[in-house]
């Protein structure tokens, strides 16, 4: 147990670094002290708002500050670097999905995690919504009968001025193209809900935007217990939709869009309503409690390392598939490298 309150920072002050400031302000248990972006203004600035200290290099930033827990939210492809530097300083951490955009990353993050034993987590907040954990567990008890279908789609909307005015959006090394920044997500809640993806084919492309990465992807998928699937996603579509995840078995099923249920029904006439949301609190803010109450507990937290790294993998098998044109099993993904 420990039982002093956590000495919090932040790696990444723009974008997704300030919800998680908001979410360390309403945890108890932890207190936000620093903070470091490489851009020293966006350092500055984010300290001024939010009254801690600022760095542009994180070991500094962990090592002056005596930080006991991190989030990163730094560009994609920047984790693997920043979890072995500051994991070899004893810090918990919490890290932005997706965990890396490259297989060797990925397994460069497990291997630390492992020599080092620190606490880690990655964010995959939509599982704390209320219309995933009704599917997951309507799925479990069997409510749905056999699951015959599974399908999730992300088909949102992105102008070239996405691309164009963040200089790491769209690249190979930092981004990684839609499955990775996009539809890491709905892939993960689709493997997530109905108990794993076992192999896949597919095809990536870029189709609209001036990028170097995939802004458009498809997928088929044969789900661990039986039943068929897709993954759609794409960012140039107009105009953009939710995310939604299907489930149809052979006793009912579910549609949810984003924030809403749009569908349920069982042949019972089952009558169940969408369950709250994650008991310490949704989305991130849920995330972040559940991380800070994990490492005082001595526990996993709510996503850990080897739970996150399941949608990565298919991911990875899905990317594989579109470059051999061919089924790929996404254990042999796992087991790359290893």
């Amino acid at each position: 147990m420990v039982a002093t309150e956590l000495r919090y920072g932040i790696i990444g002050c723009a974008g997704m670094g300030t919800n998680h400031a908001d979410a360390v302000a309403e945890t108890d248990g932890a207190t936000l002290v620093a903070c470091a972006d490489i851009d020293e203004e966006n350092a500055q600035s984010f300290a001024a708002e939010y009254g801690t200290s600022w760095h542009t290099d994180p070991l500094e930033m962990v090592r002056e500050d005596d930080l006991d827990a991190v989030s990163i939210c730094t560009p994609n492809g920047t984790h693997a670097e920043i979890v072995t530097d500051l994991a070899a300083e004893g810090v918990d951490i919490l890290c932005e999905k997706p965990l890396e955009v490259t297989l060797e990353r990925v397994n460069q993050i497990e291997r630390v995690i492992e020599r080092e034993g620190i606490t880690f987590g990655c964010i995959f907040q939509r599982r704390t919504f209320g219309g995933p954990q009704l599917a997951r567990e309507l799925i479990a008890d069997g409510r749905l009968g056999e699951i015959v279908l599974a399908n999730v789609a992300v088909k949102w909307h992105r102008e070239s001025s996405y691309y164009d005015d963040v200089s790491w959006h769209g690249t190979t090394d930092l981004d990684g193209g839609i499955l990775h920044t996009q539809a890491l997500h709905g892939i993960d809640l689709l493997q997530w809900t109905t108990g794993g993806i076992d192999r896949v084919a597919g095809k990536t492309g870029t189709l609209h935007h001036d990028i170097e990465v995939p802004d458009t992807a498809v997928a088929s998928v044969e789900l661990s217990e039986g039943g068929y699937g897709q993954i759609t996603a794409t960012t140039a579509t107009y105009p953009q939709e939710p995310m939604t995840l299907q489930i149809h078995g052979t006793k009912g099923s579910l549609e949810w869009r984003q924030d809403d249920l749009v569908t349920f029904e069982t042949i019972d006439g089952d009558d169940t309503e969408t369950p709250e949301s994650f008991h310490m609190g949704a989305d991130i803010l849920g995330q972040v409690r559940d991380f800070v109450a994990a490492i005082h507990e001595g526990r996993e937290p709510m996503v850990p390392f080897a739970d996150a790294r399941n949608a990565h993998d298919i991911v990875f098998a899905i990317e594989a598939a579109s470059d051999r044109g061919e089924w790929v099993d996404v254990a042999s993904i796992h087991d790359d490298g290893r």
